[in-house]
């Protein structure tokens, strides 16, 4: 057998799992063009909707039907969700979640604030995260699991599990520990959005212009228990 022929059946090998892994009534939100449940719309990241009440014909006649101001002025680079009636909005640094109510005039159904006392669960102080974050305070966004749970990748690295419906915390994990920077002290991450496959939520890490080995870990969904965690690199 050819190299390219071994090759190419461990790539289909290795993509066989993934396909088949993930979270069934998750993809058949997704296919529901009234709703937006993941950042990317799909697994594939198309980031694209059938809906066609907007069109070339009438795109030049948009106006604006309603505003909502998160009151946090820093880069937001993630979308909202739209699950059902209620939409979920979340900001920068200190990455709040906002959950509205589209049938009641975007009323704010409850609102989750991370940082309490001035700092993160993981213990890091708002103040501090802000001193090692790269390239803007930003996130990328909360995701959902059919579980009715929203998931929170904050700024600390803490990946935080809130119930849709009340907002009320379910489980918080902080993903990486202090001193895994090259100064000894903690300079890793979380700026991008968690990885919602099967019953599990992955998320990766930010921080290697501090020397922080990152890693791409997953949890349990229901629990917040740590499965597995694949470093992108060696230790040396």
């Amino acid at each position: 057998m050819s190299i390219l022929k071994k090759s190419i059946i461990a790539s289909a090998a290795l993509a066989l799992p993934f396909a088949v892994s993930a979270n069934s009534k998750l993809e058949k939100m997704m296919k529901d063009p009234s709703q937006w449940v993941q950042q990317s719309g799909d697994y594939a990241g198309h980031r694209y909707t059938s809906l066609d009440q907007i069109n070339k014909s009438n795109v030049s006649s948009l106006k604006v039907a309603w505003t909502f101001s998160t009151g946090v002025l820093r880069g937001h680079e993630g979308g909202p969700l739209v699950i059902g009636d209620m939409m979920y909005v979340h900001t920068a640094i200190p990455n709040i979640v906002y959950a509205l109510d589209l049938n009641d005039n975007q009323r704010i159904v409850w609102k989750y604030n991370p940082v309490k006392g001035g700092k993160y669960p993981g213990g890091e102080t708002m103040d501090r995260v802000i001193s090692v974050m790269c390239c803007d305070n930003v996130n990328r966004g909360v995701n959902y699991h059919p579980n009715g749970t929203i998931v929170l990748h904050a700024a600390d690295t803490s990946v935080i599990a809130l119930d849709a419906k009340s907002g009320k915390e379910k489980w918080i994990t902080t993903n990486l520990h202090a001193g895994t920077g090259k100064y000894g002290v903690s300079a890793s991450t979380g700026s991008g959005q968690p990885f919602i496959i099967k019953d599990m939520v992955g998320v990766g890490c930010s921080g290697a212009e501090f020397g922080v080995r990152c890693n791409w870990t997953q949890y349990d969904i229901n629990s917040g228990k740590r499965l597995w965690r694949a470093y992108s690199m060696g230790p040396d």
